[in-house]
């Protein structure tokens, strides 16, 4: 038996895909699997693998994988570029999961904007670095088709200043192929930089208010994997099925702390089949987290990667918190039940919960900061938890919100907790607490 590939139908942001094979059916790399509807925002799904389907479900359709070959069934060419994307089933492959042939359609006015997220702002994560160094001639190709396709008449690609090996990398491919309407702006070293609104902020100088989106500042933001499938669908017509992934901690491949590798594989491989290929867990572990440490998600049985998903880490144990444990939302942060698991697996349940003050609350639940990463203070909340007789608190605060619950719950005798800290521990690196500006 050859392995199993699981594709879930709903990958992103809209309708998911109507499945369009049966059990038994023998498919081709590249195949459509599940069709998506034309009136609907929605996108198609395909095989990533040459097999056998061997289970359709209502929210998932498994593959068994017969042949290895990295070859592919070619898209059939839309009428235009948004349409050829659509066809590849692009999904905004930062996390975020927008289907790019959205964002392809709008229309900007002369003077606008492609802006490339390439801050790769999750610690740990580097696959985004790792691409730009291998496909950068798809990344330039791909902001280019962007940009054509928008009307924009400038390309910025957003890129943290301590990645000056990619830096100096991407400057010299533009100098060399004498690309002058593009260009590489460094990014402050700091999370959330790399938030969609944040960027906008930090390149072009405007801020859009909670829930707006960058069209408003005559923008629209793709990060790097997305821009490197839009320019192989376009070019090479090749749809979207394989996936860039960080795999870092406890595994017994590695033989020392903070040891990461990034693999390039087809999507829908199984997280069981990841393990098995980098030697097993060396247990004991805390969790095996799917994305980076400060969104991902606990990996949950039978998954499999996603279009969205960025890495895999193994943690070590969870260390143990004092009681009783407060819990601080942050709109650039964990949710609330990823902020309750945290805590539950650091020993607490918490007796009070609090929204950071920055964060303004969405129609649909979720919470977006008024100003990404420049933080109004916690104090208010720090001193609320220490009435009630806190002895912790937990965040999963930007860099700047960090800062400023360092500066009231250490003298309220609060211990500090941070979403991160375990996986930041499993790698040897620094805890986010105090934020030193040197670092810049």
């Amino acid at each position: 038996m050859g392995r199993q590939f699981k594709y879930f139908l709903k990958q992103g942001v809209g309708a998911p895909p109507v499945t369009c094979v049966k059990k038994g059916d023998e498919v081709k790399r590249g195949q459509v699997i599940a069709d998506y509807e034309p009136e609907k925002l929605s996108v198609p799904l395909h095989t990533s693998v040459t097999g056998k389907v061997v289970d359709v479900q209502e929210d998932y359709i498994i593959v068994e994988q017969t042949d290895t070959s990295d070859d592919y069934v070619k898209l059939e060419e839309g009428k235009d570029v948004a349409e050829t994307v659509r066809r590849a089933g692009i999904l905004g492959m930062g996390g975020a999961g927008f289907p790019a042939y959205v964002k392809l359609g709008t229309d900007l006015h002369k003077g606008g904007f492609i802006l490339c997220n390439a801050a790769e702002c999750e610690p740990i994560l580097e696959h985004n670095m790792t691409q730009i160094m291998e496909e950068t001639d798809a990344l330039i190709d791909g902001m280019r088709i962007a940009m054509e396709a928008t009307g924009a008449d400038k390309g910025i690609i957003g890129i943290k200043l301590k990645h000056k090996e990619e830096i100096k990398h991407i400057n010299g491919i533009l100098k060399e192929k004498g690309i002058k309407d593009i260009r590489v702006l460094p990014l402050r070293n700091i999370y959330p930089v790399g938030e969609e609104r944040a960027l906008v902020r930090d390149t072009i100088n405007v801020l859009i208010p909670p829930g707006g989106l960058p069209a408003a500042a005559d923008a629209v933001v793709f990060n790097v994997e997305t821009l490197c499938a839009i320019a192989h669908a376009v070019n090479d017509l090749k749809p979207c099925i394989d996936k860039y992934v960080t795999i870092a901690g406890k595994f017994k491949k590695f033989k020392n702390k903070g040891d990461k590798e990034v693999i390039h594989i087809p999507y829908g491989m199984m997280i069981d089949d990841i393990i098995e290929d980098f030697g097993g867990l060396d247990e004991p572990i805390g969790e095996i987290l799917i994305g980076g440490p400060y969104t991902g998600r606990r990996n949950k049985e039978n998954n499999a990667i996603y279009k969205l998903y960025g890495g895999v880490t193994a943690t070590e144990p969870f260390e143990k918190a004092k009681g009783p444990m407060g819990i601080i939302q942050c709109a650039c942060g964990p949710c609330k039940e990823r902020l309750y698991e945290i805590a539950q697996s650091l020993g607490q349940e918490p007796i009070d919960y609090r929204v950071c003050k920055n964060a303004v609350e969405q129609k649909n639940g979720t919470y977006k900061c008024k100003d990404p990463g420049n933080c109004p203070g916690q104090a208010e909340h720090i001193l609320a938890f220490k009435k009630q007789g806190c002895e912790s608190v937990l965040i999963g605060h930007c860099s700047d919100c960090t800062n400023t619950v360092m500066a009231s719950a250490p003298k309220a005798g609060l211990e500090v907790h941070h979403a991160t800290d375990t996986p930041l521990r499993t790698m040897g690196r620094p805890l986010i607490r105090i934020f030193d500006e040197s670092i810049l």
